[in-house]
């Protein structure tokens, strides 16, 4: 009777090991689980080269790394162990597959271009590890082996473009002032170099890439349309959608007579509108950049603005728009 308890739990046993690695996506068990601990990858390997403290590989490019994690025997590994990675020496974190998580994972991480090297941490055995690593091709540049050395496995120069736009552009035309002012918010692209301006397709300024403003002294132009364009700068030519901003002038002329007045100026908390029906306001700082929108107002609060110099740009009801400098002086 004892024997044939045993033999039925051995059974279970082996079936449930069975069932569990036939969902396994790359790891496979030879034999049963009690006769032997030898695993191997379903497919090809990459050997680890004795002679070698690393593997270089140089296949395909892009920013985005896949690596698929697993732990043959469905429980994950241990908060030690994982896959460390930097990048021309800067630390980008450890891809692991947590202790009671589960035995499979999927993690996409974002790496920029350089020298993208992986580290093992911890104790790597075959039987309780396994890990493939894939290019933003899809190409697998590492799979995981009982030979996986302790440390350093893999060295991979990674050629990574991130073209990026730049995002919340705004423009505003101070007639008063004879100048544009520009504000942006920069892109988080690493292979950014920086941005170029343009006014009416003619190159004025290249600005480097920490760059979020620009202001342009029309005084000299001409009447006529013109449009400014500011074109984010990356070491390849990238296909983006141009940012622009169009104003049209006439020189000695003034298009709109409003009877907008702002007081008092300088103003402590509040600035008062009156005048003309105000359907919208902006203001910005004195480098162009927009700080506050309201809409249907006539009363300002600035009680929070530090002492200086603004801009604000008020619209009307009628769709005209004049500009009015204030001075704040708490």
């Amino acid at each position: 009777m004892k024997k044939i308890i045993t033999f039925l739990f051995s059974v279970t046993l082996l079936m449930s090991c069975v069932n569990m690695y036939a969902q396994n996506p790359f790891c496979e068990i030879l034999g049963s689980p009690a006769a032997s601990n030898t695993l191997k990858p379903t497919a090809k390997t990459m050997r680890y080269d004795a002679q070698k403290s690393y593997r270089s590989a140089h296949l395909g490019e892009g920013c985005n790394f896949k690596f698929l994690l697993e732990s043959p025997f469905g429980i994950g590994w241990h908060s030690d162990e994982g896959i460390q990675i930097t990048v021309d020496g800067v630390d980008y974190g450890i891809v692991t597959l947590p202790w009671g998580g589960g035995g499979y994972a999927e993690e996409i991480r974002k790496l920029p271009s350089g020298d993208v090297q992986c580290k093992w941490l911890g104790v790597f055995y075959y039987t309780y590890h396994c890990f493939e690593i894939y290019n933003s091709l899809d190409s697998m540049i590492f799979k995981s082996d009982k030979y996986l050395p302790d440390e350093l496995f893999l060295i991979y120069q990674n050629e990574c473009i991130e073209c990026l736009p730049l995002t919340d552009f705004e423009g505003v035309y101070i007639a008063e002032e004879h100048q544009v002012n520009l504000n942006w918010i920069a892109p988080e692209s690493t292979d950014l170099q920086g941005f170029d301006i343009f006014r009416n397709d003619e190159f004025i300024e290249h600005l480097p890439p920490s760059t979020v403003s620009f202001s342009d002294n029309t005084e000299e132009l001409e009447s006529g349309n013109y449009k400014y364009c500011v074109i984010p700068v990356y070491p390849i030519e990238c296909d983006l959608d141009e940012e622009c901003f169009e104003i049209k002038i006439n020189v000695g002329i003034i298009n709109y007579k409003d009877n907008i007045t702002i007081y008092p100026n300088p103003a402590t908390n509040l600035i008062n509108i009156s005048g003309d029906s105000v359907s919208k306001v902006k203001m910005y700082n004195n480098l162009g950049q927009l700080i506050l929108i309201q809409h249907n107002t006539n009363e300002i609060n600035v009680s929070e603005l530090t002492n200086g110099i603004y801009i604000l740009s008020i619209e009307t009801s009628t769709g005209n728009t004049t500009q009015k400098k204030i001075t704040i002086n708490h």
